[in-house]
């Protein structure tokens, strides 16, 4: 059989998937639609947690609980941009395998792990934080803990996707040019089409990956609510001012946004493609023409995750925004500098007189980014 493949691929004698069967991400416009979709998910996902880990590891002065929980966040996602992303972009629309044949094996790995990572971590933080807020005289997570816990989370994560990666082969089919990555379970049987050990493993990764991250952080971030609902309460039978009053409570409505913003944000780009692995699993495994239009989409909300991430975690905290304000103005007086060299402006001018380097880091750059997990409001008050 496979002396048979190599001739008709060898001779021409084959036809391409598209011809065998024509499908809807086959269309051009389809396909160039997707293609920048993905294009700007891929940049702005590269660019957005780069500048979070240059942030995190180059511009702290002192590393804390919270910088670690999101710069594993960050490389997680970086992976996942670099790997998932772009090869599972073009597998779906070459619909056939382009690659070498032992990144078959290494892909699946790849990105399940990255992903697995990317939860357990969103899950981390959430913990965290509701640790920090009921307990707040009490340090519940120390550094060394906390590396533990991230050393914890990327092995649990890749060894969760080691099956994947195991089970994973490039295969080729009589008369259909080219290879296709497929998975191939121990208990595979051609005659049914299925493999029960397939479908528990997609159980659990459905549970895994998404819905007990969902369940943990949904309810930690329910916790810290009540918590300032409370601290509202108490210091309203301080008798407060009208104005003081309503500025509590102003900050207990933003909190609670933003935090109904992360779980919903997480429900919304992981539950389409888990939802539809599900439907293969145990409906149809005999994917519809729509299928693969159907997780071109799913699979780019889910990627949209790596984007979301580093926005929600990181740029809405506003100490995070002024180390990056400061970063880019230090840089553009390193430019004008170079600029003009000899200029009497840079000597005279204010913005470039030297400024001694602890008061400089007191006013414009914080020591350490410690509230990247949640906006400083729900800290404010307790």
């Amino acid at each position: 059989m496979n002396d048979s493949l190599e001739e008709d691929l060898f001779f021409g004698n084959c036809s391409t998937i598209q011809e065998v069967s024509y499908e809807d991400v086959d269309l051009v416009w389809i396909r160039v639609l997707f293609a920048i979709f993905y294009s700007v998910l891929w940049v702005t996902a590269v660019v957005g947690n780069s500048l979070v880990l240059y942030v995190v590891v180059l511009n702290q002065v002192s590393l804390s609980v919270r910088s670690v929980f999101i710069g594993c966040l960050a490389v997680s996602d970086l992976l996942m941009a670099l790997t998932s992303l772009p090869v599972t972009a073009v597998t779906i629309f070459t619909r056939n395998w382009i690659f070498p044949s032992f990144f078959c094996k290494l892909i699946g790995v790849f990105q399940g792990g990255s992903i697995f990572v990317s939860s357990f971590t969103l899950t981390a933080i959430a913990i965290d934080r509701c640790l920090l807020i009921i307990r707040p005289n009490k340090q519940v997570m120390s550094f060394n803990r906390a590396t533990l816990t991230v050393l914890g989370i990327w092995i649990l994560g890749y060894s969760l996707a080691l099956p994947v990666g195991i089970y994973s082969r490039d295969v080729a089919y009589p008369g259909i040019c080219g290879t296709f990555c497929e998975e191939y379970w121990p208990d595979f049987t051609e005659d049914t089409q299925r493999s029960d050990s397939r479908r528990l493993y997609g159980l659990s990764v459905l549970l895994l990956q998404f819905a007990m991250p969902a369940l943990i952080s949904s309810f930690c971030y329910w916790m810290i609510s009540r918590v300032i609902s409370d601290q509202i309460e108490r210091r309203r039978g301080h008798n407060l001012r009208t104005e003081a009053e309503e500025k509590l409570v102003n900050r207990k409505a933003r909190a609670n946004r933003m935090m109904l913003f992360m779980v919903f944000c997480f429900i919304l780009c992981w539950s389409p493609i888990n939802m539809l692995n599900l439907y293969r699993d145990f409906i149809n495994i005999h994917t519809p023409k729509w299928f693969n239009i159907t997780f071109a989409f799913s699979h780019a909300i889910a990627m949209a995750s790596a984007v979301a991430n580093p926005v929600i975690y990181s740029w809405f905290n506003p100490q995070f925004r002024s180390v990056i304000q400061y970063i880019f103005n230090r840089r553009n007086q390193m430019m004008k500098r170079m600029s003009f060299p000899n200029s009497t402006t840079y000597k005279t001018d204010p913005i470039f007189r030297p400024i001694d380097s602890k008061k400089r880091s007191e006013l414009i750059v914080p020591e350490k980014i410690d509230d990247l997990c949640l906006p400083n409001e729900a800290d404010e008050l307790l």
